[in-house]
């Protein structure tokens, strides 16, 4: 018996004195693990923080979006009060610019009539006017010729006339003369300093 528990005990201790796995194996493998385990634990800390942010922001965006709605809203009749009011606006002037049209178009033949009354000599009478677009053919008569060229240098004379023609001038039996003649009227005088053509 005595020898069995020798065995015994040297068996034991042979048992405790060899390690099962070696000291300098089972340290590196430790380090690496821990420096894996430690990335991996900051990579996680930056993924969640940025998700963190933008969630954060998201957020921020989220709430910003209900603001604008809201105050679009609160100004969406004040904006259609604007836009209804640029319509009304473009029709007055659409309005407006017609107005002006027709009393500038009303003004022509009051235009026409009194330049040509002032041009009008004496022993001289119209039969016809007529305007088209800015030509004005006049017809008449007069007792004499130089009654005719007064009349035509008279309306040469007058700023709203330009180029006065003679077109035809007759004679008949009793020596009264008849003319007809043309020329350009404009609703725009021309300046003083201008001289009519044929002069």
């Amino acid at each position: 018996m005595i020898k069995v528990n020798l065995l015994v005990e040297a068996r034991a201790e042979k048992v405790t004195r060899q390690p099962l796995i070696a000291l300098g194996a089972l340290s590196g493998a430790n380090i690496n693990n821990y420096i894996i385990l430690g990335l991996l634990l900051v990579g996680l800390g930056v993924v969640g923080y940025r998700y963190w942010q933008l969630d954060s922001k998201r957020k921020e965006i989220k709430a910003e979006i209900v603001v604008n709605q809201k105050e679009f809203e609160r100004l969406k009749p004040i904006i259609d009060e604007v836009e209804a009011y640029k319509k009304k606006n473009a029709e007055l002037k659409r309005k407006i610019e017609v107005i002006e049209r027709l009393k500038q178009n009303q003004q022509g033949p009051v235009r026409i009539m009194d330049e040509i009354s002032k041009a009008l000599p004496d022993l001289l009478w119209l039969s016809s006017l007529n305007l088209s677009g800015s030509t004005l053919s006049v017809r008449g008569q007069a007792l004499n010729e130089n009654a005719v060229a007064n009349f035509i240098s008279n309306l040469a004379s007058s700023p709203f006339f330009q180029e006065p023609a003679l077109n035809i001038m007759s004679q008949d039996s009793k020596g009264v003369f008849s003319f007809d003649l043309a020329c350009t009227f404009s609703y725009t005088p021309r300046q003083a300093s201008e001289t009519p053509k044929g002069q």
